[in-house]
């Protein structure tokens, strides 16, 4: 316990407490003047400093952790390195602090599941706020909100973003509006119908459930649907053009890149249907909202549930990609760090594939998650490589997904144009 200027009267606190132990000891002011109030800091080890202070007559302020508190609990927890993806810290510590009078009690306990994974978002978002990387710091802070992490954090993180977008890094090399419009224009659009999808079974053992073709409870479709969910020979490219017509007049910075791809959004990242149809609508794009809602409506009937999420990934060229992963279905499954989804059960995902044909990587698990158990130690899993033509839908259910990832790999020098995809996720019932 360091007051700015105190000294102890009697025995000072000890450096260490065994646990269920207890200490107290008395500190007075050692200033000259006692002026309206003492200031001070209590320092515990892995802890950061807590400032409290003592009113001495009503120009002064009674407080611990902030102005106004009287009662403060501080968090304290191992670091935790979340940009490599790794296990969270299982435990971390709780300091409760209650200032009465000129009387200051702390009592110190395991941390809570929830107050630990407050405390682990804070270290997040304060090492994203040292950086100059815009996305990093905006899905920390849209994490840091969700964990409950104190206002005048948050505060601090949304100033920062606002700096960075005054310097212009909220806008990602190819997500300008002149490369877009350059890059994505319909004319340059390839299509590669007739080509072959190639399959690679394991070759382990000829008795592998990776080669199974479709196992129980399994469904992946794909196929031309765009027509007849808009009732338009013209449907893909009219939703192509709206999209990229849309992505020009909105404000820079709604389309952002993710890993190998770019995602068209609402400026705050909300990849709600509702935040996108507002924000098209706002900017007069009311055709393109209509679309999409006419889409999302098609989707429910035919495939059952409700969208939940819609996310909207440009592919400007052959060069960019969607790594492999299985969509996140619920909060048991592991997200990326920058990942800000709000978990929900889900029973599908449905993905519209408009402009160039391009290759969808499918593999078969047999991790922790999955259903199939490999036929051996050498097991290689079974690989697909479908092609997905402008226009087609790819549906697959919960199950499916449990087995499998999914992902647009890179075309390399291949010449290929430019593609845009509409994923559904699609919740359960209620």
């Amino acid at each position: 316990l360091v007051p700015t200027t105190a000294q102890a009267e009697g025995s000072a606190l000890p450096e260490a407490l065994p646990g269920g132990g207890s200490a107290a000891a008395t500190f007075v002011s050692s200033a000259a003047e006692r002026g309206s109030e003492t200031r001070g800091t209590l320092l515990l080890e892995g802890f950061d400093p807590v400032a409290f202070g003592v009113a001495h007559d009503r120009r002064g302020a009674t407080f611990v952790g902030a102005v106004g508190r009287w009662r403060y609990t501080a968090l304290a927890a191992p670091a935790w390195n979340w940009r490599e993806g790794a296990e969270k810290p299982l435990e971390g510590r709780a300091a409760d602090m209650e200032l009465t009078a000129a009387t200051l009690g702390v009592r110190v306990r395991m941390a809570t599941a929830t107050e630990l994974k407050r405390c682990l978002q804070l270290q997040a978002l304060r090492e994203a706020e040292l950086g100059d990387d815009y996305d990093t710091l905006h899905a920390q802070v849209a994490k840091a909100k969700a964990a409950g992490v104190e206002v005048e954090h948050i505060e601090r993180g949304e100033e920062r973003l606002k700096s960075l977008r005054k310097l212009g890094l909220h806008v990602a090399v190819g997500c300008e509006k002149d490369t877009l419009r350059e890059q994505m224009q319909w004319s340059k659009v390839t299509d590669r119908r007739g080509a072959l999808d190639v399959t690679e079974p394991c070759t382990a053992s000829l008795e592998c459930p990776c080669n199974a073709i479709e196992n129980p409870g399994e469904i992946l479709e794909v196929r031309p649907a765009l027509e007849e969910h808009l009732g338009s020979a013209n449907a893909d490219r009219e939703l192509y053009e709206e999209l990229l017509e849309a992505a020009l007049a909105v404000e820079e910075g709604c389309v952002w890149k993710a890993g190998g791809k770019f995602i068209f959004s609402a400026f705050n990242r909300n990849q709600s249907v509702i935040a996108l149809t507002r924000m098209l609508t706002s900017h007069g794009r009311q055709r393109c909202s209509e679309l999409l809602l006419q889409l999302v409506r098609a989707s429910e009937e035919r495939y059952g549930g409700f969208v939940t999420a819609v996310q909207i990934n440009f592919h400007p060229h052959g060069g960019t990609f969607h790594d492999q992963h299985r969509d996140i279905y619920s909060a048991k499954q592991r997200a990326g760090p920058n990942c800000t989804c709000s978990f929900r059960e889900c029973v599908g995902t449905v993905c519209y594939s408009l402009g160039s044909s391009r290759i969808c990587l499918l593999e078969s698990i047999t991790d922790e998650q999955s259903a199939l158990d490999a036929c051996c130690e050498s097991c290689e899993g079974r690989t697909e490589r479908r092609w997905l033509h402008s226009g087609d839908a790819m549906f697959f259910n919960d199950k499916w997904n449990q087995n499998h990832t999914h992902g647009i790999p890179s075309m390399g020098d291949e010449k290929v144009g430019p593609r845009i995809s509409v994923a559904f996720l699609l919740g359960a019932e209620a």
